[in-house]
C-alpha cells in the first residue's frame, strides 16, 4: 500500500525508530479504506522557504507516499509530507483525524468535496507546501485550484495550474513531473484548505486540509529512583504503559482514558526521591525540541536550558529538600508554557523543628554542663565558706568564752571592794544581781545574738552595780522607732565598753560621774553610742585593755561572717572631756 522513499531520523535506536515510522504513518493518511483510489492531495509541511520558489526545496528532507498508480494516473494525486532534522518530533494529536476531525463531520463541507479528503497537522510557523501527483504541463489545462483559510477566507481564488516541478527537483525526487501548488501558512489554531477540481465538471476531486495546532507539553508519568525498572520498560516500548501505578499516579487521579484529571495538584516525594523522570505524551528524538527550566522556593536554579536526552523525557538529578517548580515547552512554540509542581520533603534530621529541638537541647546540655560546674564550685564555695564560718564561729566562741572570765573578774573585783568597804548590804545586792547576770551568761552562751531587750537588761543590771560601788549616774536611751524585742544584737557586744566606761571614765569622779548610753536609727542603720565624762582615753594605755582588745577581735570577725552588715567601731573623744565610743550596724534593718 505505502512506498516509503525517503525517513531521515537522528537515532539508532529500533525500538524509537519503529515507533516513530509509525507515527509518521499515522501523520500521512487518516485511513485507508474501501481500497482507497482518490487520496488526492499532498501536503508538505514545516518548510520555510527563502523565497517561495519549489525549486529550492530540499528534496531529500521529505518523506514520501502515495497510493498505487498515483504516479501514472492524473486523477490521483500523491501526498507528502516533510521531516525536518531541527522539527524531528511528533505529538500524540499530530494525525490527520485530530486535524480533520470537526470537518469529516460538517456536512456542508463534504458537500461538494471527496469523502476521504487528506489532513495533516503541524505545529510550527513555517509554510506548507503543496505538490500535485499525475498532473503537468501536459494535462494541466484540465484543472485548477484555490486555497481557503478555515472556509471563510479566500487566500487564492480558483486558479489555473501554471507551475511545476523542473529537471533539478525531478530528479532529486525521482518522480515525473508535479504540479507546485505553491506554500501556505496561517496562525495557530487556524487551517488552510486547498481543494482541485477538473474543469470540464467542476467537480472537487481533490481536498488536502493542513491544522496549525497548538502543542502545550503534557506530563504523562513521573518516576521516582525506586520507580525506574517501570520507566525502562516503558523506554523500551514507548507505546506501552504499564499496568503498575506509580506515585504520580496514585497523587493524581485519571479518568477513563488514563490521563491525570489535575496535572496543577503538588506531587509530594520523600527526601529519598531526589532523582525525577518527567515523562511527557510525546514522541521526541531531537533534545532541541524541548526546553525546561527549574524553579526552588521561587528562586530560578536551573534557567531555561535545551533538554539534556534526545527523547521525550526531562530528567532532574540530586534535588534537594524544597518546593520545586518545573516549566517546560517545546521550542516549536515556545509561548506554551507548562508547569508542573512538587514538593520534595525535607528529612526529619533537617527540618527547622528538629533544628531547634537539637539547639535545646544542646542549650539544655551546656546548661547542665555549665550548672553542673557551677554547683560543683558553689558547692566548694560554700563549702569553704562553712569551713570559713564554722572557723569564725569558734573564735567568736572562744572570745565570748575569754569575755566571761574577764567580766566575772571585774563583777568579783566589785563585790570585793563593797566587803572591804564593810558594806554588807550592797555586798549581798550585788552578789544576787551577779547571780543572775552569771545565769543570763549561761543562758546566752551559745546564742550568736540575743533580743535588745534582754542585752538592755544585762547591762542595765550590770550599771547599778557598778553604780552601788562607785556612786556615779547613768542613763540608757532607746529611739522611739526602735523595736527592742524584735532587733537582735551580738551577746555581751557592749559589756566590755561600758566596763571601760566605768572603770577608765568615771570610777574616781564618784557622784560626778556620769555614763549614757543611745540607741539611734538612722535609716537601715542602728547607730548606737556609749560615752562618759571622766578623764579621757590615753591611746597607748587605755585602748590595749583586754576587753576592748576582744571587743575589736569579735567584730572583726562578725564583719568577716556577714559582709553585708558590716559593724564600724571607733573611739572619739567626748565634748567638753570624756570619751565616747560608736557603733554602726550598717543594714540593720533590712
Amino acid at each position: 500500500m505505502y512506498s516509503l522513499l525517503h525517513a531521515k531520523f537522528t537515532t539508532n535506536d529500533t525500538a524509537f525508530t519503529s515507533a516513530k515510522i509509525i507515527n509518521l504513518k499515522a501523520l500521512i493518511f487518516d485511513s485507508e479504506k474501501n481500497g482507497m483510489k482518490k487520496i488526492l492531495l499532498l501536503l508538505l509541511s514545516t518548510i520555510i522557504l527563502a523565497k517561495p520558489a519549489f525549486a529550492q526545496i530540499d528534496w531529500g528532507k521529505y518523506s514520501q507516499s502515495f497510493p498505487n498508480g498515483a504516479v501514472e494516473n492524473p486523477a490521483l494525486i500523491g501526498f507528502y509530507t516533510a521531516i525536518l532534522e531541527e522539527n524531528d518530533s511528533f505529538w500524540p494529536t499530530n494525525n490527520g483525524v485530530m486535524a480533520g476531525l470537526t470537518l469529516k463531520n460538517d456536512t456542508a463541507f463534504l458537500r461538494d468535496r471527496p469523502k476521504d479528503f487528506s489532513t495533516l497537522t503541524t505545529f510550527d510557523t513555517a509554510r506548507a507546501q503543496f505538490f500535485l501527483n499525475g498532473v503537468n504541463k501536459n494535462n494541466a489545462a484540465a484543472y485548477e485550484y484555490r486555497v481557503l483559510e478555515n472556509l471563510n477566507k479566500t487566500i487564492v481564488p480558483w486558479s489555473a495550474i501554471t507551475k511545476f516541478t523542473d529537471a533539478t527537483l525531478i530528479k532529486a525526487s525521482g518522480l515525473p513531473q508535479m504540479a507546485y501548488l505553491g506554500g501556505y501558512k496561517t496562525t495557530l489554531g487556524n487551517k488552510i484548505i486547498v481543494d482541485v477540481r477538473k474543469k470540464e465538471s467542476g467537480k472537487i476531486i481533490a481536498t488536502s486540509v493542513v491544522a496549525w495546532q497548538n502543542i502545550i507539553p503534557e506530563l504523562a508519568d513521573v518516576y521516582t529512583p525506586d520507580e525506574l525498572n517501570i520507566f525502562l520498560k516503558r523506554l523500551n516500548g514507548a507505546w506501552r504503559v504499564s499496568k503498575e501505578k506509580t506515585k504520580w499516579q496514585l497523587q493524581h487521579p485519571t479518568d477513563v482514558f488514563g490521563k491525570p484529571l489535575d496535572f496543577t495538584r503538588e506531587f509530594t516525594v520523600e527526601p529519598t526521591d531526589n532523582n525525577l523522570v518527567f515523562y511527557l505524551n510525546a514522541n521526541i528524538y531531537n533534545r532541541a525540541q524541548i526546553e525546561y527550566q527549574v524553579i526552588k522556593n521561587d528562586a530560578t536554579v536551573t534557567p531555561w536550558k535545551t533538554n539534556d536526552f534526545d527523547n521525550c523525557f526531562v530528567w532532574l538529578k540530586n534535588l534537594s529538600p524544597g518546593d520545586y517548580r518545573l516549566q517546560v515547552r517545546y521550542t516549536a512554540q515556545r509561548q506554551h508554557v507548562s508547569t508542573y509542581t512538587f514538593l520534595i520533603l525535607t528529612p526529619w534530621y533537617d527540618s527547622n523543628l528538629f533544628r531547634i529541638g537539637m539547639g535545646i537541647l544542646a542549650a539544655a546540655a551546656l546548661g547542665f554542663v555549665l550548672f553542673f560546674i557551677l554547683n560543683v564550685r558553689q558547692r566548694e564555695k560554700a563549702k569553704e565558706e562553712l569551713s570559713k564560718k564554722t572557723k569564725l564561729q569558734l573564735e567568736l566562741k572562744a572570745i565570748y568564752a575569754q569575755l566571761n572570765p574577764h567580766f566575772i573578774f571585774n563583777a568579783l573585783s566589785s563585790i570585793q571592794g563593797l566587803i572591804n568597804k564593810q558594806d554588807i548590804r550592797g555586798a549581798n545586792s550585788y552578789l544576787s544581781d551577779f547571780a543572775r547576770l552569771m545565769r543570763e551568761s549561761l543562758n546566752n552562751g551559745n546564742k550568736e545574738q540575743t533580743p535588745l531587750k534582754q542585752e538592755l537588761e544585762t547591762l542595765e543590771t550590770y550599771l547599778k552595780l557598778e553604780q552601788l560601788r562607785f556612786g556615779f549616774t547613768y542613763t540608757i536611751d532607746i529611739d522611739e522607732h526602735i523595736n527592742v524585742y524584735e532587733t537582735e544584737m551580738p551577746s555581751l557586744l557592749l559589756q566590755p565598753l561600758i566596763e571601760n566606761a566605768v572603770k577608765h571614765g568615771v570610777s574616781s569622779m564618784r557622784e560626778k560621774g556620769a555614763v549614757s548610753v543611745s540607741f539611734m536609727k538612722d535609716g537601715n542603720n542602728l547607730q548606737v553610742s556609749v560615752t562618759d565624762n571622766g578623764i579621757g582615753f590615753v591611746a597607748d594605755k587605755n585602748t590595749s585593755g583586754f576587753g576592748l582588745k576582744l571587743t575589736r577581735d569579735r567584730i572583726k570577725l562578725l564583719n568577716e561572717l556577714s559582709k553585708e552588715q558590716a559593724i564600724t567601731f571607733a573611739i572619739k573623744e567626748n565634748t567638753p572631756s570624756g570619751t565616747k565610743i560608736e557603733l554602726i550596724f550598717n543594714n540593720w534593718f533590712l
